[in-house]
């Protein structure tokens, strides 16, 4: 990856963190766009990285909308007459990725996400949000613009399609709390802990065997494509390719040296897992 302007790219534990810094407000413009492009694309070619967080340092705001005044970088030189000739909008291509790629994406939502700001965060497997901090919003319609981020597609399927109608065409803002009740949020946090916390989740999922991480996201990403009998006999397929490798075996034998199968150890047993991860080596490297 190159050096970037408006943003930074960690790497530690299998985790990158992609941190969004162009103040004052994060909109969409500039750089932004293609630089967001170049670290998603690299991190989805990454077979170390096994999650992938977004978030800002810019206080009061994750990632905003489009500059009005860069408007053109999201449309094309000459307004197609089809849908058949329409490619994909350049924000799709990213959301789509964050969407698409075998890591686990996490949204961290610590201010303003707005337009293509909230779409992105929409696009990641998880999102949690900063509790009197974090606030979405999806318009463009009351611009008379439509929307160009992906909200139509992503946020029924997030809240249902009652929701999201209310939410698009009222332009409202929805807080973390709301947001939480809702389903549009994973979780929501006390925003003095929320870096710490999905550091924690992060860190604990990116600690298990790799190939098994991005096979399970794959079947329960896909459980709603499918019938539930293509999606049972595609889990047995995958367990059955995984059940006897040599992570697997270390896995059971450590959660039983840990106390599984017994009273006290299957009454903890979240804890314990936490406690299981593969005997690795990992640099860290950051590129700014």
């Amino acid at each position: 990856m190159s050096a970037f302007e408006t943003l930074s790219v960690r790497v530690e534990d299998r985790v990158a963190t992609i941190t969004i810094s162009s103040p004052p407000m994060n909109l969409i413009g500039g750089r932004m766009l293609p630089e967001l492009d170049e670290a998603t694309d690299a991190l989805a070619s990454d077979p170390d990285v096994m999650v992938v967080i977004l978030k800002s340092s810019t206080p009061g705001f994750f990632i905003g909308h489009a500059k009005f005044g860069d408007i053109a970088q999201l449309t094309n030189d000459v307004v197609p007459e089809t849908l058949e000739t329409t490619p994909r909008g350049v924000v799709h291509v990213v959301t789509e990725r964050l969407r698409i790629m075998d890591k686990l994406t996490i949204a961290q939502v610590e201010g303003r996400a707005t337009g293509g700001g909230a779409a992105l965060a929409l696009a990641c497997d998880l999102r949690y949000g900063a509790l009197g901090k974090a606030v979405f919003n999806s318009f463009g319609v009351s611009l008379a613009t439509g929307l160009g981020g992906g909200a139509s597609q992503y946020l029924p399927r997030v809240v249902g399609v009652s929701r999201a109608l209310e939410l698009i065409l009222g332009a409202y803002d929805l807080d973390a709390e709301t947001a939480d009740r809702w389903g549009y949020l994973t979780r929501a946090f006390p925003a003095e802990t929320i870096d710490e916390n999905v550091r924690a989740i992060a860190t604990r999922i990116a600690s298990y065997s790799p190939e098994v991480i991005r096979q399970t996201r794959r079947l329960v990403a896909s459980a709603l494509d499918g019938t539930i009998e293509e999606g049972l006999r595609d889990e047995a397929f995958v367990f059955q390719q995984f059940v006897g490798t040599d992570d697997a075996v270390h896995g059971i034998s450590r959660l039983l040296q840990l106390g599984g199968e017994t009273i006290e150890g299957e009454s903890n047993l979240g804890e314990l897992l936490g406690q299981i991860e593969l005997k690795r080596t990992d640099a860290t490297h950051e590129q700014a």
